[in-house]
């Protein structure tokens, strides 16, 4: 049994135990611009792992899970696991263009899957749940950006919401949903015509 949820669920299991360790780590693995500035590359990779305290880590992990039962039966482990390194590495990179000079969590990463796994949606056999999503997605992240960071989501997690953050792995996995949809999506669906 122990092996049957281990090999199903391995992508979902390794983020949780990876970041659960993390959590006693913040200061080492957090994105921290001046020491990326002194070399210290892993950040833009780690600051995604790393969490504020237990409560961020909570909802960032249950974020996770919702989103990898809903699209488990579209994104195998590996695509998971493929998919959310590319957004905590590029996005990590990406966030360089902010003023952040602090950066933990995996909600960006999140934002990021959310959108790439509804724009596969919509370009698939499920464009209607694809385009609800994106839509909500879409006015979630333009409330964010009109009124700012949360204050009550704020004071739990003990920082700031990183709204710049979500929107730039949004675009992201938009980005990435698009180069996957023309490189192997469109080609066979160009065959089967």
């Amino acid at each position: 049994m122990l092996q049957i949820i281990l090999k199903r669920y391995w992508f979902l299991l390794l983020v949780i135990s990876v970041s659960w360790f993390s959590l006693a780590h913040t200061e080492l693995l957090a994105w921290n611009r001046p020491l990326i500035h002194q070399g210290e590359y892993w950040r833009f990779f780690t600051g995604n792992l790393a969490h504020s305290n237990l409560i961020h880590w909570i909802m960032n992990m249950m974020t996770l899970g919702v989103i990898y039962f809903i699209y488990d039966d579209r994104l195998s482990n590996w695509q998971f696991c493929l998919l959310s390194s590319l957004l905590a590495i590029i996005g990590g990179t990406l966030i360089m263009l902010t003023d952040y000079h602090i950066y933990v969590g995996l909600s960006g990463v999140t934002h990021g899957l959310i959108v790439y796994g509804a724009s596969i949606d919509l370009s698939s056999d499920r464009p209607k749940s694809g385009g609800l999503v994106l839509t909500a997605i879409a006015l979630k992240l333009a409330l964010e950006q009109y009124y700012g960071n949360d204050p009550w989501v704020s004071d739990m997690i003990g920082i700031d919401v990183a709204i710049d953050a979500h929107l730039i792995f949004a675009g992201l996995g938009l980005t990435l949903a698009v180069l996957a949809y023309w490189l192997w999506l469109r080609p066979t669906y160009a065959d089967n015509s």
